[in-house]
């Protein structure tokens, strides 16, 4: 066993060694230990180590790496995350590209957080969820039977004056919709932009930047140009892009996509320079179009409609009641 009095190239340690101070030093520092209690000794300590505290190790847990996840990678009419938002505009301009339907770009999500929301827009398989647009047609029908019944015991009434007389159930109609909407999950609605063929590269770059920084909803996508077309003789006279975000009864979102396009030039700033319009993803897989012939109206928002609106109104909650209702059935839709 080591000798643990032996100092390695000294010695011994003894009492009388100069390792525990010289004779003068010993002296001074035992008449001091006497003047001072222990508890006076550890008050003096602590107050020592407040004034100077241990220094932090610098000896961390090294961070996580950041990965970035995009749910549409492999896509080919999508951006990858190899290449800058630059380079997927040049790959894909919308203008002469020709692939589709659309080109796609989203946010991606770091850490792979979010993945098990990320089947929205997938432009392999963007389809009707079934059991909202079998509800929702329902509905549908009921209102297309009873303009029948109308029109019907009103021969001699105008269109215009029949489709004045189902106001109020067309309003219940798009109240309803929008309830089935929300309890099926399909929340997503998006703002349209339609740039000119000559202005559409520029505009789908600003758009496409912005997502990718987070600035916007977390997914974009363009129509890319028609096919040569012999036979048609008409050019194409513009592109639609569409800003995603995901609740369209979201208002404070809504308004704040909507302040980043105007801020980027996409969007009027002033009621007067005209509107940009929102349209609900349930009414593209109702195909509920600007000629549809339930007389409801395309959009569910215009630009003008969200600016004029205070920044602390909410969205009315959806109603929990059916076209059904309005014909003398009181029960509640089970959700």
């Amino acid at each position: 066993m080591a000798d643990l009095n032996l100092v390695p190239f000294a010695g011994y340690i003894s009492d009388d060694s100069d390792f525990h101070g010289t004779v003068k030093v010993r002296k001074k520092l035992n008449a001091r230990s006497q003047k001072i209690s222990d508890k006076q000794l550890v008050q003096c300590w602590n107050k020592n180590q407040a004034a100077y505290p241990a220094a932090v190790s610098v000896m961390t847990t090294p961070s996580e790496p950041v990965i970035h996840y995009n749910r549409l990678e492999g896509v080919t009419t999508a951006r990858q995350l190899t290449e800058t938002v630059d380079e997927f505009v040049e790959r894909l301009p919308p203008r002469t590209t020709f692939m589709g339907p659309w080109i796609w770009i989203t946010c991606p999500i770091v850490n792979g957080k979010g993945k098990i929301a990320a089947s929205r827009h997938n432009p392999e398989l963007e389809e009707s969820p079934e059991q909202m647009t079998n509800r929702a047609r329902t509905l549908l029908s009921q209102f297309a039977a009873e303009k029948e019944r109308i029109s019907s015991a009103n021969p001699n009434s105008t269109q215009s004056t029949i489709m004045r007389k189902l106001g109020p159930l067309r309003e219940q109609l798009k109240e309803d919709i929008l309830d089935i909407a929300v309890a099926s999950g399909v929340t997503n609605g998006k703002w349209m932009l339609f740039p000119k063929p000559e202005d559409v590269n520029r505009v789908w770059g600003l758009v496409a930047q912005a997502v990718v920084d987070g600035r916007l909803g977390d997914t974009a996508k363009v129509a890319p140009a028609d096919p040569p077309d012999p036979f048609v003789q008409e050019k194409q006279s513009s592109h639609l892009i569409c800003v995603y975000t995901r609740d369209f009864s979201d208002l404070d979102d809504v308004r704040r996509v909507l302040e980043e396009l105007v801020e980027l030039g996409l969007a009027p700033r002033n009621a007067a320079d005209g509107a940009i319009y929102y349209k609900a993803d349930a009414y593209t897989y109702l195909n509920i179009d600007s000629s549809n012939s339930y007389g409801l109206k395309a959009s569910l928002y215009s630009s003008k409609d969200v600016v004029s609106l205070s920044k602390t109104e909410k969205q009315p909650k959806r109603k929990q009641q059916t076209l059904t209702n309005m014909f003398g059935d009181r029960k509640k839709r089970k959700m």
